[in-house]
């Protein structure tokens, strides 16, 4: 089966345990060992890496094992750029958490796997594509944004995802400008973020927009990491 690998965590000198999420099983925990005697090297462990792996063990398990593990081409090449390794690392810890709980989903499985082959063969556009890449999540996820009613002066619902005349009451909301910014992402798509240049401002703003609209979906999602490298884009 396919798996993409969103952590791992060495326990001994030759031992790890990864968090996969894969195409057949959803997203598993597994036991791996690297080294002289293993086939698998430390490098198939990088952040959004791409496997092949035979595994065993129960699903119901805590820690399944990993048999055999192939390296796939395709995404695995954007650790030679250092703005793809800090985005690698900030989606893998988003991707963790927020598929932790996923079951089996060949479709969000396909839609992960595309983008990520797709960042990894274009330079256009490469400190952008983390934002189109978490709303399109949102499809997969169940709470995508509903574009209509989008005029100027509105408001973006945070907790009903949609757009209102009036700032609702419960304060979980986008003011008319913050819509405006977030708006124009909604528009666009891989193939066409890098002519709406965003600033680093602008960037993070919006990117603080959207992990809103995340954590009130997502509760559990928590404090990320590489946030604040992840910034410095």
């Amino acid at each position: 089966m396919k798996a993409i690998v969103l952590a791992s965590t060495r326990y001994s000198d030759d031992s790890y345990m990864v968090n996969l999420f894969t195409d057949e099983m959803g997203y598993v925990a597994v036991s791996v060992k690297t080294g002289k005697r293993s086939k698998v090297r430390t490098s198939y462990l990088q952040p959004l890496s791409m496997l092949s792996v035979v595994l065993s063990g129960r699903q119901s398990q805590r820690v399944m094992r990993v048999d055999e593990c192939v390296a796939l081409p395709g995404i695995n090449h954007m650790m030679s750029s250092p703005v793809k390794m800090l985005m690698a690392q900030f989606l893998a810890e988003f991707l963790n958490r927020i598929l932790r709980s996923a079951q089996t989903d060949k479709a969000l499985f396909n839609f992960i796997e595309s983008s990520l082959e797709r960042y990894g063969a274009t330079d256009k556009g490469e400190a952008d594509f983390h934002l189109v890449f978490l709303i399109k999540l949102t499809h997969y996820l169940g709470f995508f944004p509903n574009l209509e009613g989008f005029d100027d002066g509105v408001c973006f619902d945070l907790m009903e995802g949609n757009f209102v005349q009036d700032a609702p009451y419960h304060g979980y909301y986008l003011s008319p400008s913050q819509t405006l910014a977030f708006a124009r992402l909604l528009r666009a798509d891989y193939d066409t973020v890098y002519l709406y240049s965003f600033t680093r401002l602008q960037r993070n703003d919006v990117l603080d927009y959207i992990i809103r609209y995340y954590k009130l979906h997502f509760p559990g999602l928590g404090e990320l990491n590489s946030l604040d490298i992840l910034r410095m884009l």
